[in-house]
């Protein structure tokens, strides 16, 4: 309980756990497949609950917090039908995919891979990460997807620096309202920020336009060189920026993603645990990283290997368990991990207040 709000009662959780039936049964099989593996294995490899693929490091744009246009480890894209047989063998181990990139909109073959994903493969749910200026010459991919998450960084336009989001602000924002307009609720559509120390008030005014558009606002900081941007503990603009978000959360005010003590950890750079197997991230020649992206080791190829379990087992091999490596990074799907495994009740029962 944070700030005297009262939990939710046990019929609140019933209602949620009747509501979302089949997303709750994942979330419990999977909650109790891991704690048998740390429990009683001492692992803290537990099996992944949404892989992450990078289908390619192309991108049409240069941000200046992104890692991927020049990785440290970096893999060739694959043709369509070994991208396909990826596919196929992430779904024996989870039913969530999200395409991620570089820009997955530069790959023509991105709304077959999104068509088969959800229609052929059956995925449960078929994310896709973009940076939004090519929505409107991809529009299959609506027909296909269960959720858009759209980067943005600011709304004020800034034809100054050519490669960036703010020079091509007014075509991301008319494409996110075309997206509006396919998508049946608002709340499919997710706005990604990441805070730098230059975009402080801009973050703040996403944060309003998508409580007035009904999106899901969700954001982090922003890394460089793989590690966090400690000096915003000591700006009050940020810390102020944060204590809104979290207070927004809290109250319910917007859709916001993340829980609210998951949003403090987050922005504040609190104390977690990390469970990176549970999101495994996948290069576009099918290699895994283990035990996470920002260490920068390879646990081996899905194609060679055939399962995420072969992977982790070579993995662990190689490199040994999960190490704790508190201060490498604060991405949100890590930060997840660690409520998920550690605190399972009480992110359920606030993500469906």
């Amino acid at each position: 309980m944070e700030n005297g709000k009262k939990p939710p009662s046990g019929l609140q959780l019933l209602r949620g756990l009747v509501r979302y039936y089949p997303f709750v049964l994942k979330n419990f099989k999977h909650y109790f497949q891991n704690l048998y593996r740390r429990k009683v294995r001492r692992t803290n490899v537990i099996a992944p609950y949404a892989a992450v693929l990078y289908v390619t490091h192309k991108c049409n744009l240069a941000c200046s917090y992104c890692t991927q246009k020049e990785p440290d480890v970096f893999s060739q894209e694959l043709p369509t039908d070994q991208t396909l047989e990826l596919l196929r063998i992430i779904r024996r181990e989870t039913d969530s995919i999200l395409f991620t990139g570089g820009e997955p909109l530069v790959r023509n073959d991105i709304e077959e891979l999104a068509r088969a994903a959800r229609r052929d493969l059956k995925f449960r749910s078929v994310l896709l990460v973009t940076n939004g200026t090519m929505l409107h010459r991809r529009q299959q991919l609506f027909d296909h997807l269960t959720s858009l998450i759209v980067s943005l960084d600011a709304l004020t336009v800034d034809i100054g620096q050519p490669m960036s989001k703010p020079a091509v602000l007014p075509k991301v924002l008319e494409n996110i309202l075309l997206a509006k307009s396919r998508f049946s609720r608002p709340t499919d559509i997710t706005i990604s920020t990441v805070i730098e120390e230059w975009n402080i008030g801009e973050i703040e005014r996403v944060l309003d336009w998508c409580a007035q558009h009904g999106f899901v606002f969700a954001t982090q900081t922003a890394l460089k060189e793989k590690m966090p941007n400690l000096r915003l503990r000591q700006n009050p603009r940020y810390q102020a920026l944060a204590e809104k978000i979290i207070a927004r959360r809290r109250q319910s005010a917007q859709p916001i993603n993340g829980t609210p003590k998951l949003l403090r950890t987050l922005l504040e750079f609190g104390d977690f645990t990390c469970f990176p197997t549970m999101f495994p991230r996948v290069y576009p020649n099918g290699d895994v990283f283990y035990p996470c992206e920002p260490l920068k080791k390879i646990g081996g190829n899905l194609l060679r290997e055939g399962s995420f379990q072969k992977v982790f087992a070579r993995g662990k091999k190689l490199y040994g368990d999960i190490p704790h490596c508190q201060g490498i990074c604060y991405l949100f799907g890590n930060v997840v991990s660690h409520y998920y495994a550690k605190d399972f009740w009480g992110l359920a029962g606030d993500s469906i207040r």
